[in-house]
């Protein structure tokens, strides 16, 4: 194993200041557009010019209304004379806008009534005018005028307009006994006024216009004739209402408007402030975790540093008990091997904090070399002896498969194994223990099983932990710092293999299965 220089992920604190001051941005912002407030100011305008051309208009519409009304009285006079001749009638009452139907009523005469359409006809029908209350043949839609009204004075001549609720718009020519009835289209003779104003307003529009609007000429749907400056969306501020027989027309005209932005302070306030307290926080809390995560980098660098300086002496001392232990008498034999047994639980210890440090601190890697993984297992094994000896364990070693050198990390597995053995001598004094290898071309299972009293299903997992201890108690018996497993688990993954506790029916069994990528031929 060695280490390795890695560049470290963004930290949880720095993860945290970025959310509590993303908030704190969300916070003053809302509470900005919630304190917004718009407020308008309107200045009024000098509609004079308005007014002008609404009067002016109005004007005209009368004069259209009039010029109007003589050509539909020369139309009618004419009609009269040629009610026979449907073909010159319909000539006649064509040139005249809007008329869509010419009827002829008479007075007190045995001519019938006649009706003579113009056009397409519409849907539904407009109803026929007629003196008569009571018609033979089919029925159709009928409009009732009264005698009276049309015949004032069957002497002379007479003409007017019939416009009443309910009834299409009509206007009728008297001449002597003869009536003639034309039918008038009130939207056909709007629209032709309308066509007739968008070009008068070219010239009449100019002095409004130069005051540079919002104002508009409409007609009765809203159609706008000409305009000035962009129309606001709402309601105009001034009608000129121009009125006509056959439509309205507005002159509309919108006043000045100022919309200015006012923040509401207690609102704003309290949202900045929150804001400011939020940040203020977020700042506190992360440099809180930044202190707290360097003082847990420099224990761990510290206990890096202790552990390193410990395992050159505890090396020293290995290599001078194997240098006295051949001087001494045999009787003083099995204090050494106690001694040499102890150096060797310290140095293990050394060993996994040194590893965990590493793994915290990012810079713990792997170097793969060739070595037969059958004898760093028996060379753990021998070491082990001993002490397992001595706490009354009985230990069987077993080896199926090959027995060659294959690329591994020595030194991992030489720590794993050593680790489930002091597994195994803290946990199942007095117990058998077996320890079997199999090796084929591609695998290499450990499989380490003792009698003891096992570990509970629910703690399957929990045990590979880092500081995890079944019994914590300092009285328990047991001593270790609750590494041993976790770091062999790492190592483990690390060579791309997996290490479990396997179910059985008596005690525990640990499984190790490493994938051997490459072997040596020997």
């Amino acid at each position: 194993m060695s280490t390795s220089t890695e560049r470290h992920p963004i930290s949880g604190a720095g993860i945290m200041l970025g959310m509590m001051l993303v908030l704190a941005g969300c916070i003053a912002v809302g509470g900005v557009v919630v304190a917004r407030r718009e407020v308008e100011t309107r200045r009024e305008r000098d509609h004079q010019a308005q007014r002008a051309l609404s009067s002016t208009m109005q004007a005209e519409t009368r004069k259209l209304e009039e010029l109007y009304e003589g050509h539909l009285k020369r139309t009618g006079e004419l009609l009269a004379q040629a009610w026979r001749d449907s073909e010159t009638s319909r000539q006649i009452a064509q040139n005249v806008e809007g008329v869509v139907r010419v009827s002829w009523l008479f007075w007190k005469s045995a001519s019938t009534e006649t009706h003579l359409n113009l056009g397409f006809p519409v849907e539904p029908p407009l109803p026929e005018p007629t003196l008569e209350k009571e018609h033979s043949g089919l029925p159709r839609p009928r409009v009732l005028l009264e005698a009276k009204t049309i015949f004032g004075d069957v002497g002379s001549t007479s003409s007017g307009w019939i416009d009443e609720p309910g009834k299409p718009l009509m206007f009728y020519v008297q001449v002597l006994a003869t009536a003639v009835v034309l039918t008038i289209d009130r939207a056909r003779v709007e629209t032709a006024m309308s066509g007739h104003f968008q070009t008068w307003l070219e010239q009449e529009f100019h002095p409004v216009e130069q005051l540079g609007g919002p104002d508009a000429v409409q007609d009765s749907h809203g159609q706008m004739l000409c305009s000035v400056g962009k129309l606001p969306a709402q309601r105009p501020d001034m009608l000129g209402p121009v009125i006509s027989r056959f439509g309205v027309w507005q002159i509309v005209s919108w006043d000045e408007r100022e919309v200015r932005a006012t923040y509401h302070l207690p609102t704003l306030v309290g949202s900045l402030a929150l804001a400011v307290l939020v940040a203020g926080c977020g700042i506190g809390l992360s440099a809180q975790q930044r202190r707290a995560a360097l003082l847990a980098r420099q224990r761990v660098s510290f206990v890096n540093r202790v552990s390193h300086e410990l395992r050159t002496p505890m090396t020293n001392i290995l290599l001078n008990l194997d240098v006295i232990e051949e001087s001494v008498p045999e009787a003083a034999t099995s204090r050494f091997s106690l001694v040499r047994e102890e150096a060797g639980r310290l140095s293990r210890l050394i060993e996994n904090v040194l590893t965990f440090s590493r793994q915290e601190e990012g810079r713990l890697t792997l170097q793969n070399a060739a070595c037969m993984p059958v004898a760093i297992v028996d060379g753990i094994v021998r070491q082990f002896e001993p002490a397992l000896e001595r706490r009354n364990i009985t230990l069987t070693r077993t080896h199926e498969g090959l027995k060659t050198e294959v690329m591994l990390d020595a030194d991992a597995l030489a720590q794993i194994t050593a680790n489930l053995l002091s597994n195994v001598e803290k946990y199942a004094p007095n117990a058998p223990v077996s320890v079997c290898t199999q090796q084929t071309g591609d695998v290499f299972i450990l499989s380490v099983a003792d009698e003891g009293p096992g570990i509970a299903a629910d703690d399957a997992e929990r045990i590979f932990e880092p500081f995890t201890r079944l019994d914590d108690r300092v009285q328990a018996g047991v001593s270790g710092a609750g590494l041993g497993l976790s770091i062999a688990r790492d190592l483990t993954q690390r060579m791309g293999g997996t290490l479990d506790l396997v179910n059985a029916e008596k005690g525990a069994v640990f499984k190790l299965t490493l994938p051997l990528n490459q072997s040596i031929a020997s």
